[in-house]
């Protein structure tokens, strides 16, 4: 059977839920922004579309295959990718489905400042010594280069792909200031990070539990480093990973079992 479901897997839930789906033998498309997502999504019953689609690419794509769903697993700060996402949707009338991340029950902390933009960070930065850990991926690294002596100063953590690594060293940071890692991370292996590159400030975006936003917020106070919070965007609504779960076995007579 043709698949009929299109998932948007950018975050560790949309892996989660393409497993899930495969372990149920259910078929599905699985789109991802890049050839490292392709190899974390290698599951029998996937068809992966390996490339980032913009609005009309998408609307191609559902008239072209038999999709009735559509679920976006994307990050919560890819808003433009969530606004392509809808409103494909919507000009096919193809039902769509929102996979929120969970935030942090604990993420509001009085030691941390909190900023709506990587650009309010940036800003932060220039009034605060030390060296810096980046932990907010590579799309915002623009942002941090005004900050004085940012090469210097600042250690990049983002995935181990080319395409991140190309744009890092593009902005003028070395590679020994480069940490390719596929998170989330522990604490342990945060408060290691911050010691063995003297960090005095970590920044980062509000993750949430899937993102190991927590072990880091801890990890910086143990390490005795102030901490930057990039808050999210605002969240179209949508559902939990169980709720929407339930919401496909109705919808597709799945056995949840």
């Amino acid at each position: 059977m043709a698949p009929q479901i299109l998932l948007f897997a950018g975050t560790s839930e949309g892996r989660r839920l393409a497993e899930r789906l495969s372990a149920h033998g259910i078929s599905f498309y699985v789109s991802v922004a890049t050839a490292y997502g392709e190899t974390l999504l290698e599951h029998a019953h996937a068809s992966i579309l390996q490339g980032r689609m913009d609005r009309e690419e998408i609307i191609a794509f559902l008239r072209a295959h038999p999709v009735e769903c559509v679920v976006d697993a994307t990050h919560p700060y890819a808003a433009l990718a969530t606004e392509h996402i809808r409103g494909a949707c919507r000009e096919t009338g193809t039902e769509y489905l929102r996979l929120l991340r969970e935030e942090s029950e604990d993420g509001w902390r009085e030691d941390c400042l909190y900023v709506s933009t990587a650009q309010e960070a940036a800003q932060s930065l220039k009034n605060l010594p030390g060296n810096i850990l980046l932990t907010t991926g590579s799309k915002e690294l623009s942002a941090f280069t005004e900050v004085p002596d940012y090469a210097e100063r600042s250690f990049v953590r983002m995935l181990p792909t080319e395409e991140a690594v190309r744009k890092a060293l593009s902005f003028g940071w070395t590679p020994g200031h480069l940490i390719c890692m596929q998170g989330p991370f522990s604490e342990e292996l945060n408060l290691a990070l911050l010691h063995q590159f003297h960090i005095q400030v970590l920044v980062t975006k509000e993750s949430g539990k899937a993102g190991g936003f927590w072990e880091k917020l801890c990890a910086a106070q143990k390490a005795g480093a102030r901490t930057i919070v990039i808050g999210r965007p605002p969240q179209v609504p949508g559902d939990s990973f169980e709720v929407l779960w339930q919401k496909l076995c109705k919808r597709f007579m799945i056995n949840s079992r």
